[in-house]
This record gives structure tokens, C-alpha cells and sequence, in this order.
């Protein structure tokens, strides 16, 4: 017999999408939420008795890597071209293109911040013009906002303080053989956190792991740790870290790193939620605070977008599980001020096995006078559709009449003998056919499956710039199937590592020979690859 085990959780509410989530945000009132998923498509929803109503949707160039909502706008960042400005009636205001699309996009009181797929910093006012000398910083792998300072970590470790487009202070690199940064975020009372990995350890006191503690650039404390930090999140009150190796841990205001609890699975994300903070852990949710686990949910995907509202009423959180055998997602709703609840572990995953219920429509809207229609048209489309039009009976005969028959369509007579006989020939065939010839005859077009043709490109030879790189488009357009049913797109470098999943992406390329593999899936789940080599001279 099973041991039951008991947990504590609380009720969430799924939300069907209709693919992969990509991004996620809400407002900060807590009243709007909006999702991106394959190909560019961005949903912007109202949130109504715990479900998500869709209220505009967005056709990207590419796929959506972040969206930021401020507001009555919607800000996204693609693949392919950068940074875009939508209203919420879903009508574009405004494009800036970064020359390398956008994998990253933060908010700032004056300006935002977008880091670029070849580690360009761009700063752009919300107008969509350039808030200062752009590109600010070359060579970057993380950007972070911390207490509204642009912070960016190079990929050798450099980190630099710029607030205004201006540094005005750097935490140099440390050790021999180089270094990365995992983290960047700040404490309840302003201290700048870093946390950084040696390659190597090296000469002297410095550790391999370790988490730097700063105030206006300087170090004030060092701490030793058993592993990387992956995510920091503070609010006026607490700072909490995670780990790697599964740890949180929270940071006194004298400094002091105690270890909370062990969710022994590498801590995706934190967010601070009053007194607690809401960890992203492998499939599940896990709200922590001073006495360890207060409640717990499980995802049907591993939760990787974690979003609140400014006063932490609302979570909403979407993941995949990286099977493509399996049903999309949905998005979890939660309301915080639920009363937490025990229920048997193994039943945890029973609230995304449920049906999400689309809000009803109310009279009212159902017949209010909609003008997000007419305000996507010219105002010589909107005077002719005020016009009214006047269609008497023999005009609608004659439309009828003209749909019946159209003489662009080739119209061949048939005698009914002609067709009684070759009905009589085709049943006489396959009465001659045994039981096993039947069978094969009638199952041969299902057993036909036709691939899609997945086309990378041609290969090529490309001249470098004078640093001895290049940003080369990476193009798949020319994919095909016969029946226009490509469901995903993945582009794998030689490595083995994914690198986009969009039809097209910008790489940057030094000199050498690269080779990228690009594979298609098709709706019944068909794979076909193709490989592209590029020689950068």
C-alpha cells in the first residue's frame, strides 16, 4: 500500500494557450496579462474571476523574447529585428531595430533597456528614439536593473555600473584564467549582489564560487559558497537567494547568508512576495519563508516566466516540459490571498488536467458598437464602410446565380452511363483482390506520410569585418510541406546546443567554417533536417 503524503497548496486556475510560451508579464495593477508564443504571436488578456480573456492579439515578425507592459502599451523584443511599441488596441506605434533582434528587455523610469542577440546594450527612450550614444556596452551576456541602475556583466567577467548611459563605476574581472557572472540583484537595504564562478580555482583567497557584496563600487563582503548562484529577488523587507544545488538562503542586514531550505533541484528564478518569495524549481512553485516550505504547486511544464502584480494580489507563471508529445501548457493563475490547503502530493497536478473555462461574454458586450475594427482601417476604408449599401432581391439572385455557376470554373459533362460504368469497373476490381490486397488497397494512402522538406539555406562564403567577425541571417523560409502544416523550428549549431526556434536568426560568426542544423516538425509530428555551412573569411 502507497504512503500518502500530505502538502500544503493553494488553488490555481489553468489557462489554455494555443503554444509554447516564450514571455510573460502582467501589469503592474495586476488587471492585464500578456503572453507571446510561436511565430510572433502576442496575446494581451484581461483577467477576469481568476481566467485570462483575450482582448487583442499581436503578429510579430518573429518570435516575442520579452514583453514589458507600461501603461496602456505593450513593449516586445523579437528575434529579428528589436524593440517594438504596441497599443492595446494591438496597433503598432513604433519600431526600433537593433540590427540584431533582442534576447533581453528591461524597464528603467526613463528609458529601456534591450540586450541584443550579439551582446549589444541599446538604451531607448519610450518614443522609440535613442535615449543616449547607443550601443552603450559591446561584448555583453547580462543585463540586470538594480534599484533603477543599469547593471551589464561581459562575458570575461567586467561588470559596469551605468545609470544615465554614463559608468560611472566597474567591478573589474577577477582571476587567471577568467570568470563568469551568474547573478546580479541588490539587498532590502541597496547593497549590490554579484555572483560570480572562476573557471579555475586560483592563487591567493579566491574561491571558485562566490557571491560579491557592493556598495557604490565598493566591495564590501565576500561570501564562500558550496554553488552557483543562479537568482536573486529582494522587496523593503527581505533578500533572498537561490542556487544551483537547490538551497535558498536568506541575507540579514548585517550581511549574514543562512541557509532557509534544500528544494534539491537548480532554483530557476525568485520572486519576493511580502514575507515569503516564490521560488521556480524544476516542475513546481515552492513559497518560502523563515520556517521553510509554506506552500507548494506542481506544473504540468518546468515554470520558467514567474510574474506579479506591484502589490502581490496575482502570480501567473507558464512552462514547457520539452516534449513534443504532450498537450501545450497552460498558464497557472494564483490568487495569494487564498487560504492554503493540504491535499495528497500525487494529486497536486490535477488543476492543469482541467478544463480552463473562457469567461463568458455579457449582453452588453456582445452587442456594444466595437471600434477596434475601424481604427485599424485609413479613413477612406472607414467612409466606405459607413456607407450604407442597398441590395434588392434581383441582386441577390443574380450573386446567387453567378456563385452556382462560374464560368471560370471547367465544367465537363458526364453522361450517366458513362459514370454507372465506371462505378461497376472499380467494384468489379476490388471484388477480384483477396482479403489481404483489400486491405493494403484501402490502407495504402494512410500509411503514405509525407515529410515536410526542411531547407536551411545555401551554403556560403562571407568576407569578416575588420574585428574579424560578422552577423550572418541564418534563413529557413524556403522549408516546406505540401500541406502547410509546420508545427516547430529549431536551429542547432554544431555543438548540439538550440539556438532559435524561429523560421529565421541572426548569428554572430568569426572567421572559420560553422555548419547549423535546421530541423522541421510537421503537425503529425514528422521531423526532416537540413544542414547549412558557412565560411567566414
Amino acid at each position: 500500500m502507497c504512503e500518502v503524503v500530505m502538502v500544503r497548496t493553494l488553488t490555481c486556475h489553468p489557462n489554455a494557450v494555443g503554444g509554447r510560451v516564450f514571455a510573460l508579464a502582467m501589469s503592474s495593477e495586476g488587471d492585464e496579462v500578456a503572453w507571446s508564443e510561436s511565430d510572433g504571436i502576442v496575446n494581451l488578456a484581461k483577467v477576469i474571476d481568476n481566467s485570462l480573456k483575450v482582448i487583442t492579439t499581436i503578429n510579430g515578425p518573429s518570435r516575442v523574447n520579452e514583453i514589458v507592459l507600461l501603461g496602456d502599451r505593450l513593449f516586445i523584443i523579437d528575434e529579428m529585428e528589436g524593440l517594438h511599441c504596441y497599443g492595446y488596441d494591438g496597433r503598432l506605434q513604433w519600431t526600433y531595430e537593433t540590427g540584431a533582434g533582442g534576447r533581453k528587455l528591461l524597464r528603467f523610469d526613463q528609458y529601456l533597456a534591450v540586450l541584443d542577440s550579439i551582446g549589444r546594450v541599446h538604451l531607448v527612450s519610450d518614443n522609440g528614439d535613442d535615449y543616449c550614444s547607443n550601443p552603450v556596452q559591446n561584448n555583453c551576456a547580462l543585463i540586470a536593473n538594480v534599484q533603477n541602475k543599469l547593471f551589464t556583466a561581459s562575458e570575461d567577467g567586467l561588470v559596469k555600473c551605468i545609470v544615465e548611459g554614463i559608468d560611472t563605476w566597474d567591478r573589474p574581472k577577477r582571476g587567471e584564467l577568467g570568470e563568469s557572472i551568474t547573478a546580479i540583484g541588490n539587498s532590502s537595504r541597496g547593497i549590490v549582489l554579484i555572483g560570480r564562478e572562476g573557471y579555475a580555482i586560483v592563487a591567493g583567497d579566491e574561491e571558485a564560487l562566490e557571491m560579491e557584496l557592493w556598495s557604490e563600487g565598493t566591495l564590501v563582503q565576500r561570501h564562500d559558497i558550496n554553488a552557483r548562484l543562479t537568482s536573486t529577488s529582494s522587496d523593503e523587507n527581505s533578500t533572498w537567494c537561490g542556487f544551483d544545488n537547490g538551497d535558498i538562503s536568506k541575507l540579514s542586514d548585517n550581511n549574514e547568508l543562512t541557509k532557509i531550505v534544500n528544494i534539491q533541484f537548480p532554483i530557476k528564478s525568485l520572486t519576493a512576495c511580502g514575507d515569503m518569495v516564490v521560488a521556480a524549481c524544476w516542475f513546481y512553485l515552492y513559497a518560502i519563508d523563515d520556517e521553510g516550505i509554506r506552500w507548494q504547486i506542481e506544473h504540468q511544464g518546468m515554470p520558467e516566466y514567474v510574474c506579479t502584480d506591484a502589490e502581490n494580489n496575482h502570480l501567473v507563471f507558464a512552462g514547457e516540459d520539452q516534449n513534443d508529445w504532450t498537450t501545450e501548457e497552460p498558464i497557472g493563475l494564483i490568487k495569494l490571498s487564498e487560504e492554503v490547503y493540504e491535499i495528497d502530493k500525487a494529486d497536486l497536478g490535477l488543476w492543469y488536467q482541467q478544463k480552463s473555462v473562457t469567461p463568458q461574454l455579457s449582453a452588453e458586450e456582445i452587442y456594444r458598437e466595437d471600434d477596434s475594427v475601424a481604427n485599424l482601417l485609413t479613413e477612406e476604408e472607414r467612409n466606405l464602410m459607413d456607407k450604407s449599401v442597398e441590395v434588392g432581391f434581383d441582386g441577390l439572385m443574380e450573386d446567387l446565380e453567378h456563385e452556382i455557376y462560374n464560368e471560370g470554373f471547367d465544367q465537363q459533362e458526364t453522361p450517366t452511363s458513362q459514370l454507372i460504368d465506371l462505378i461497376e469497373d472499380g467494384t468489379q476490381s476490388m471484388a477480384m483482390l483477396d482479403e489481404d490486397e483489400l486491405l493494403g488497397e484501402l490502407g495504402q494512402t494512410i500509411n503514405e506520410i509525407i515529410l515536410p522538406q526542411a531547407d536551411a539555406g545555401e551554403d556560403k562564403v562571407i568576407s569578416a569585418s575588420s574585428d574579424g567577425k560578422i552577423v550572418v541571417l541564418l534563413d529557413g523560409s524556403d522549408s516546406f510541406d505540401p500541406q502547410n502544416r509546420i508545427k516547430q523550428w529549431s536551429w542547432i549549431e554544431s555543438s548540439g546546443r538550440e539556438i532559435s526556434t524561429s523560421k529565421k536568426v541572426k548569428v554572430k560568426l568569426s572567421k572559420g567554417r560553422h555548419s547549423f542544423e535546421l530541423r522541421v516538425q510537421s503537425g503529425q509530428g514528422n521531423w526532416t533536417s537540413d544542414v547549412v555551412s558557412i565560411l567566414i573569411e
